[in-house]
């Protein structure tokens, strides 16, 4: 019998053992599987973390790419690398091509076990004070059939243009009546005194509703005050501009403002004796002369241009899409031969200069003390120039000059071509402060592995 007790209370030591081990494999598989779902947790926390940490940094970069002041300090520091003041993430950016950039931030978790990197691809663009217009004159247009003048969008209309950040706000934009002696003015003009006169199809499209007649008020495309063209000019213009200079520059067109451009600028002085030929000197200037001031007709040899892949026709050209130019031109224009021509790639601004006054005699007249009368030159022919940018004129006369009678002359027609990349570009590389920026994020380029 105590045999059988003994069997009966070693099962149940057994039983409870068994029992006993199964608890705590059980509870030491619970606690497993809650230190897994722990370890899950802080992962996948630590992870999150590290992947917001990432996404301040992208989000860091797309707040100074709206702010234009900040936007071009970085702009011009790229490669750009950033860190946080914490070190929780680190961004890089990159220029893949002239507007695209690639944004790369790494985010760390607060304990720095985990980290997250997240890739951005954007399009930015850095807009300036630009001419509003192609074609800005102070004073009439007198444009024959041979002549075009294009928006930027090569004839599509805002809607279907491709690119519509770089189409013009206006076509033209100019002062006729700004003229004093009409009858010496724009020939054809007889009886349209004070009015624009250009043929039927000079403009694409409907763009001939963005003529604009501002009857001398240059108010709505003044650039804000206190900014300056090279940063040297201190003079300002108080309230509304009142000629399309001021207008363009913000500054006051006075003899010491005209003179620190051209101390400034590649100076090409045609009006002095001997000079050697404007084609010749032009072909001197450095990439790094982002200004050139011509005094005088500007004579382009033959020679010196370069045929044309289209036709027979041979162009000199002043400026590229890389380092475009800012060309004055005061008192003269470009003289071409036979079959050639100047292009501009950036803007080209003609200024009138002063000339002492002659009577019928041709005698000098004087003013009461003895001084001649110096006035202002009225009409500038503009035959055999093609602009890719914008074109300014502060001429009461602005002319084509071709002469379609005239087999033997240019064949080189008048033309301009808006271009606000050009144009930003080139006030970029003036030191000129940006008025608004922007950006598009790629489709497809986001990722983050």
């Amino acid at each position: 019998m105590s045999l059988i007790k003994r069997e009966q209370g070693f099962a149940v030591l057994i039983s409870a053992v068994l029992l006993t081990l199964a608890c705590i494999t059980f509870t030491a598989n619970m606690v497993a599987i809650q230190l897994i779902d722990n370890q899950v947790i802080g992962n996948y926390y630590r992870n999150s973390e590290a992947f917001v940490n990432a996404e301040s940094g992208i989000n860091l970069i797309l707040s100074k790419l709206d702010n234009p002041v900040i936007a071009k300090d970085m702009l011009v520091e790229l490669p750009y690398s950033y860190l946080s003041s914490a070190e929780h993430y680190s961004v890089q950016v990159t220029q893949l091509n002239a507007n695209t950039l690639e944004i790369t931030s790494s985010g760390l978790s607060m304990d720095d076990s985990a980290k997250r990197t997240i890739h951005l691809q954007v399009n930015y663009s850095l807009d300036y004070n630009v001419p509003a217009a192609p074609l800005s004159a102070d004073g009439k247009l007198n444009l024959d059939a041979s002549a075009t003048v294009n928006d930027g969008c090569e004839g599509l209309g805002i809607n279907e243009c491709l690119s519509p950040g770089n189409i013009a706000d206006v076509m033209l934009l100019s002062n006729p009546g700004a003229e004093t002696e009409p009858s010496e003015l724009c020939s054809g003009d007889e009886g349209n005194i004070g009015s624009n006169l250009f043929a039927d199809n000079i403009f694409y499209g409907d763009s001939k509703d963005r003529v604009i007649d501002n009857g001398g008020d240059w108010g709505k495309a003044v650039v804000p005050a206190g900014i300056n063209i090279f940063g040297t000019l201190i003079t300002g213009v108080d309230g509304a501009p009142d000629n399309l200079f001021e207008a363009t520059f913000a500054i006051e067109r006075n003899d010491t403002n005209m003179q620190i451009i051209k101390n400034y600028a590649a100076d090409i002085d045609m009006t002095v004796e001997g000079a050697v030929s404007c084609s010749e000197q032009l072909k001197d200037v450095s990439d790094e002369d982002e200004v050139i001031y011509i005094q005088g007709d500007c004579n382009i040899e033959q020679n010196n241009a370069s045929q044309s892949v289209t036709s027979e026709n041979k162009r000199f050209t002043v400026g590229s899409a890389v380092h475009p130019k800012m060309v004055f031109i005061e008192g003269g224009s470009f003289i071409t031969q036979p079959n050639s021509g100047v292009s501009v790639i950036g803007m080209l601004y003609f200024l009138p200069a002063k000339h002492a006054a002659v009577d019928a005699d041709g005698d000098f007249i004087v003013d009461e003390y003895g001084n001649e009368l110096l006035v202002e030159e009225l009409s500038v022919d503009m035959g055999a120039v093609r602009v890719n940018g914008a074109l300014l004129s502060d001429y009461k006369c602005s002319a084509d000059g071709y002469d379609k009678t005239d087999s033997k002359g240019t064949k080189q027609h008048f033309s301009v071509r808006y271009d606000r990349t050009v144009l930003n570009l080139l006030y970029s590389q003036l030191g000129m402060p940006a008025s608004d920026s922007g950006y598009q994020q790629v489709e497809g380029s986001w990722r983050d592995f």
